[in-house]
């Protein structure tokens, strides 16, 4: 083919059905893409929406049952009410730690867009094969 001559018919149609091809794929991952962002949304509105109310509940019961509660067991081993108190916190604090680190590894373990990964690995996969047939 000669720079002054236009391309044949047939290498226009190749180069026009792969630019469709093309634009087709990246329609159709955008579109996994989209469907998994609004899964992934989901989720994390759900997570995060439990979390909150169930962290407001437990602040909200412990405000109300701990000072009852310090007064009591005070009263029934004949302590200082200070000490029931630190002890107390000191327990919480530590509950505190150990519900952190079960957060830190189950955020950790969630997969957003998995399905999107695994469409590109076996792109990937299928386009290593075909280049080496």
């Amino acid at each position: 083919m000669n720079p002054g001559t236009p391309p044949a018919p047939e290498e226009r149609a190749s180069a026009t059905g792969l630019l469709r091809a093309v634009a087709l794929y990246i329609e159709a991952r955008g579109r996994l893409l989209h469907i998994e962002g609004q899964e992934a949304g989901n989720r994390l509105t759900n997570l995060s929406g439990m979390f909150m109310l169930a962290f407001a509940a437990f602040v909200i019961g412990w405000m109300l049952a701990a000072p009852a509660l310090v007064w009591i067991i005070a009263d029934a081993n004949g302590w200082h009410w200070t000490r029931v108190a630190l002890a107390g916190a000191g327990i919480h604090l530590f509950l505190g730690l150990l519900l952190l680190a079960g957060l830190k590894s189950r955020l950790r373990g969630m997969q957003l867009f998995e399905e999107t990964f695994n469409q590109f690995r076996r792109d990937r996969e299928w386009l290593a094969s075909n280049k080496n047939n």
